[in-house]
């Protein structure tokens, strides 16, 4: 009986992105992207030897990854000079010993590579979703976003602290990459949240979209991963599960306070407008039931009218903006996002094509670095968040909090682009699988 009600719920399924109409890229692209990239890598590079990586939030890896190969208590310590606590899952400990085998800073500067790489990756499959097709001018494309990327904020500040948040994002946009008839949808979103909690979001979107097996097989690999970090470190997985460790967003923010300008959710938003350090306000619980319900209602329509990737990059920013705590260096789902508005871009002709441009280079500004000059009078990029004092009244409420009302007008944006486009025939649902399986084929 059950099973057959959710069948007949998944006989509703939303289109599958594998349908997509292919659009060409042209081939063209390559050689300006790969310029592009070059040049921004070189000028990075040049940058990094006189500004080397602080490495503080990899120290703490190192140091958690150390605890836990010496068999302490990971989550009862604090890293590196600053104290702080260790706030992954303790599944994410055994992928992190391996780096302790390596001299620190070339594990730090392995996992950048490895970070930049990865990052470029998820936009080359992004691009896949938006049925980009041409080997050549898609690398073009890639290269060329990844040259603006790597001059973020987001990006930047990620490198610097040695953070791992690209290769969580890595998981989910390859599980969604995948067709909806492939057996193994689910397992990366399940891994996601595994390491992170936060991408179980994207199982709730499945559901809405109606793809109970990738549903299903997320929840699984998430209850299979969880179950290993118990059975590996049990005293851990207490601390961090049933001792309030995982939800404690006072843990993540220490000292900060929610209204520290590195929070870039709605937390940090509402908390900087009410002047207020008080954790959990009803303002901003209110703003996340309404973000929430209304993001992932235009999650849903844009998946159903064959925008999977939008949907995607909605749902990242939605796990970002209700998060009590979002930092900076979060915000790595522009990469994505940098994906889908060339796509707009390369679709649209005549007057569409400029509005189409104009919003993705008014999108990319807020999150840029930007060339100051520091105290001893080197030109050294800053990100738009770090420089609202010098600025006063609206202008720094604008500085401060440049993250979330961006990804809202883009919101608006879409939902009014995906409206326009109600003429356009959607695309074919998949195929209703005769069985529906539970877990995830190991």
């Amino acid at each position: 009986m059950v099973i057959e009600r959710i069948r007949r719920f998944a006989a509703g399924a939303a289109p599958d992105h594998a349908a997509r109409p292919r659009t060409a890229i042209p081939n063209w692209l390559l050689l300006p992207g790969l310029v592009a990239l070059a040049v921004s890598l070189a000028v990075y590079v040049a940058y990094l030897r006189h500004h080397p990586y602080s490495g503080t939030d990899f120290s703490m890896y190192l140091g958690a990854a150390h605890a836990f190969a010496d068999g302490k208590a990971v989550y009862q310590f604090g890293y590196t000079a600053l104290n702080l606590p260790y706030t992954y899952p303790p599944i994410t400990l055994p992928v992190l010993v391996p780096l302790t085998w390596l001299e620190p800073r070339t594990a730090l500067y392995l996992v950048n590579a490895l970070g930049f790489v990865a990052i470029l990756a998820a936009v080359w499959l992004t691009g896949g979703m938006l049925g980009h097709r041409g080997w050549r001018g898609r690398l073009g494309v890639v290269a060329g976003i990844g040259a603006v990327l790597l001059w973020t904020e987001p990006l930047q500040r990620n490198l610097n602290l040695g953070q791992i948040n690209i290769f969580v994002m890595l998981l989910v946009v390859a599980d969604l990459s995948l067709s909806d008839r492939s057996r193994f949808k689910g397992i990366g979103i399940g891994a996601a949240t595994a390491a992170k909690l936060l991408p179980g979001l994207f199982v709730v979107y499945l559901l809405l979209t109606r793809r109970i097996r990738a549903a299903f097989t997320a929840a699984g690999a998430f209850v299979g991963l969880t179950l290993l970090g118990w059975l590996i470190q049990p005293g851990g997985s207490h601390d961090y599960w049933l001792a309030g460790r995982a939800f404690d967003s006072h843990r993540v923010l220490m000292a900060f306070g929610p209204r520290y300008g590195g929070n870039q959710s709605l937390q940090g938003l509402t908390s900087r407008l009410l002047n207020t350090d008080e954790h959990n306000t009803v303002w901003w619980m209110l703003s996340v039931v309404v973000v929430a319900v209304a993001g992932l209602a235009l999650a849903v329509y844009a998946q159903r009218r064959g925008q999977e990737a939008m949907a995607m990059v909605v749902v990242g920013f939605l796990t970002l903006l209700i998060s009590p705590v979002s930092w900076s260096h979060y915000w790595l789902w522009i990469g994505p996002l940098g994906a889908v508005l060339v796509d707009a871009v390369l679709r649209s002709r005549g007057r569409a094509r400029a509005v189409a441009a104009l919003v993705a280079v008014a999108a990319t500004l807020p999150f840029l670095m930007w060339p100051l000059r520091n105290g001893s009078g080197d030109f050294v990029p800053r990100g738009l968040i770090w420089l609202a004092g010098r600025f006063d009244g609206l202008a720094r409420h604008l500085a401060v909090d440049p993250y979330v009302p961006t990804v809202l007008i883009l919101f608006a944006i879409a939902a009014l682009w995906l409206r326009r486009r109600q003429d356009d025939p959607p695309l074919p649902a998949p195929a209703v699988p005769t069985a529906v399986p539970v877990t995830a084929d190991r």
